[in-house]
């Protein structure tokens, strides 16, 4: 089984933990650009989402609408969920094999 040192850190060790994960290493820094891609998409589907249900409440079309802004919610929260797993995967990861770490 996996060491979760993520989990049973306090608020501070885990933000100097994330901090030094996504400014101090290369690999961080590049993933951090690709993590606040995933954030500008979900807005981008939620945006999209919102249009489509207040279109389709304005101007009466079918219920194929509010399906597709369901669909649109639904990837915008998998990608949220999934942006938040791979903070925390990859920083306690950082946190286990960092040797100056305890």
């Amino acid at each position: 089984m996996e060491k979760n040192k993520y989990q049973r850190a306090n608020k501070e060790e885990k933000k100097k933990a994330r901090t030094a994960f996504f400014f101090q290493t290369d690999f961080g820094a590049s993933l951090k650009k690709r993590l606040d891609r995933l954030i500008i998409y979900s807005i981008l589907l939620i945006a999209c989402a919102i249009y489509f249900v207040i279109d389709n409440i304005l101007n009466e079309n079918a219920i194929s609408t509010y399906i597709l802004a369901g669909f649109f919610i639904i990837f915008a929260i998998i990608f949220l969920w999934g942006r938040h797993y791979i903070i925390v995967k990859r920083t306690n990861e950082y946190m286990i094999n960092n040797k100056k770490r305890k």
